[in-house]
């Protein structure tokens, strides 16, 4: 869904998709510094996720980046280990749902007031400390927690790996599901936002395997321009979109940048003390939350306000409803 161009740096030649986002609750917040230009210096905890294809690579991959403004990749696998992450998401999540027994505990320490989960293989000791007072465990059958990274250098030996866990503290309610990049590096996730994930590359994995499409057009669209720069087709293929211009369309393959597509629906002229004026309706999407599209209405000429009369105010309502008709039908399929 990127565009390409004659002049794209050998890094930026590759197919790229949108990107999903997930809001990671259990995680800290990202600091962008005091000299960030964001809004805010602090941004929520997120993974994205991508599907990339260099030009010398014969499938595409699975991104998975640990922050929204992060650069270097976190995990690149193939739709196969993608597919078999996503099913120890969904198994792990089932896990982790289920509530601690309610028996007591018959031969645990002192601080274990319930039983263990059926899951946990650990062995509780009296003087665990505080923190150290959870349940762990695998999931069934021994070896099949593992997924090996194919496209990620291997370390001693040993190919780079993704280890899916279940961990609850005695004190918690519910567990959750931990995913573990070799030993290393850590993200941990709610039941729900484990199964999100695995919903999320479970779509990337049938989209990896959809068939090539090279008939859409990367010249510029003819006696259309955006911001005074020439327009080039939407990469995402949005009919209504009038286009991007080349410095959109760069600067969004790289996490943390958005792409606002925007079209006009309709006008409604009025005219105040005179002067002719229009109320202008288009429709806008951002990237990042490209299911939610959006109405933006405009007023243009007049002193801050439209005079109407009964028959402006009659076309008013009737733009209106064909915008409303508009964006239900172009509204992308959940």
């Amino acid at each position: 869904m990127q565009g390409h161009f004659d002049d794209d740096r050998r890094a930026d030649r590759r197919h790229q998709s949108d990107r999903i986002t997930l809001r990671l609750s259990l995680a800290d917040a990202v600091d962008l510094g005091e000299r960030s230009t964001h809004p805010h210096r602090w941004v929520p905890a997120a993974l994205v996720i991508r599907l990339v294809q260099h030009l010398d690579e014969i499938h595409p991959a699975i991104t998975l980046y640990r922050d929204p403004t992060a650069i270097d990749v976190w995990v690149r696998c193939t739709a196969a280990e993608a597919e078999r992450l996503a099913a120890l998401l969904v198994r792990a999540a089932e896990l982790a749902e289920a509530p601690l027994p309610a028996e007591l505990a018959s031969d645990g320490p002192f601080w274990q007031d319930t039983a263990c989960p059926s899951w946990c293989s650990t062995r509780h000791l009296p003087e665990d400390a505080y923190e150290d007072r959870t349940h762990f465990g695998d999931l069934p059958s021994a070896g099949e927690t593992l997924v090996d990274l194919l496209l990620e250098t291997a370390a001693e030996g040993r190919p780079e790996q993704l280890e899916v866990t279940v961990a609850q503290h005695y004190r918690c309610t519910k567990a959750r599901v931990h995913v573990i990049k070799s030993e290393q590096a850590e993200m941990r996730l709610t039941p729900v936002e484990a199964r999100t994930l695995a919903g999320h590359l479970l779509q990337f994995v049938q989209t990896a395997g959809l068939p090539v499409d090279t008939t859409w057009p990367c010249k510029p669209i003819e006696g259309v321009t955006v911001g005074g720069e020439p327009a080039f087709p939407c990469p995402h293929r949005h009919l209504w979109c009038v286009g991007h211009t080349k410095t959109e369309i760069t600067e969004y393959r790289h996490v943390g940048n958005h792409l606002l597509h925007s079209g006009p629906i309709t006008s409604v002229p009025y005219t105040t003390a005179g002067q002719p004026g229009s109320i202008d309706i288009s429709i806008n999407s951002l990237t990042d939350d490209c299911t939610q599209l959006f109405a933006y209405v405009q007023l243009l000429g007049g002193d801050g306000g439209a005079e109407l009369d009964v028959i402006g105010i009659d076309e008013a309502m009737i733009a209106l409803q064909y915008t409303k008709r508009f964006l239900l039908q172009a509204q992308p399929s959940v």
